[in-house]
């Protein structure tokens, strides 16, 4: 019986160059629900187009705020992220209660919240925002994409989650391999103690 093949150690050059989950990928996903959504307005599908238009922006400011804060290595532990996202929940449902196509906007949700849960709480988000979706589309009986709605808002999140705790591993991979590295020319030229010249004898 053959055995398995052994797994190749990645080298110190292969970990360096490791794509790193730049935050700029995601904001381009913010035009993709926004533009359907804006020519519902443009087109009278909103009584209140400029009070539409003002809250679209707000959750375009929110999600890309949301994204970028969440991603850079000094705004990640700080509360900062988690109010952007926290304020993006109640500005997502009232879209998407009010404008026909607005469900196009849970995805977008789904990775802010997943790009700022602690912890075990990714399991809210990828569980929760789908329902939040699929409440939302019940009540406007928009019954031709419930199952879509959710669906999508899931492999988003799911995606994100993914590509995100892999970059953090990577990162995590890279800090400990440099201390190591550190540590070893340490061990190799140890720094001897300097002798102290011009004593008086």
């Amino acid at each position: 019986m053959a055995e398995p093949p052994r797994r190749r150690r990645l080298t110190d050059e292969e970990i360096a160059r490791a794509p790193r989950f730049s935050p700029y990928l995601l904001l381009p996903w913010v035009l993709l629900a926004l533009v359907p959504l804006v020519s519902d307005v443009i087109h009278g599908r909103y009584p209140r187009p400029t009070l539409a238009m003002l809250v679209l922006g707000i959750f375009a400011v929110l999600y890309c705020g949301t994204v970028l804060t969440a991603l850079r290595p000094r705004l990640h532990h700080t509360r900062l992220p988690m109010v952007l996202a926290a304020l993006l929940v109640p500005v997502t449902a009232l879209l998407a209660g009010a404008l026909p196509h607005a469900f196009l906007l849970y995805p977008l949700l789904a990775v802010a919240l997943a790009l700022v849960a602690p912890g075990r709480w990714y399991l809210m988000v990828l569980l929760g925002v789908p329902a939040l979706s699929g409440l939302t589309l019940w009540m406007r009986s928009q019954y031709d994409v419930i199952v879509y709605g959710p669906l999508g808002c899931f492999l988003a999140a799911a995606l994100v989650l993914a590509l995100f705790r892999l970059s953090m591993v990577t990162e995590q991979l890279k800090e400990a391999r440099r201390a190591h590295a550190e540590r070893h020319a340490e061990h190799r030229h140890p720094v001897e103690p300097r002798s102290d010249e011009g004593k008086d004898a």
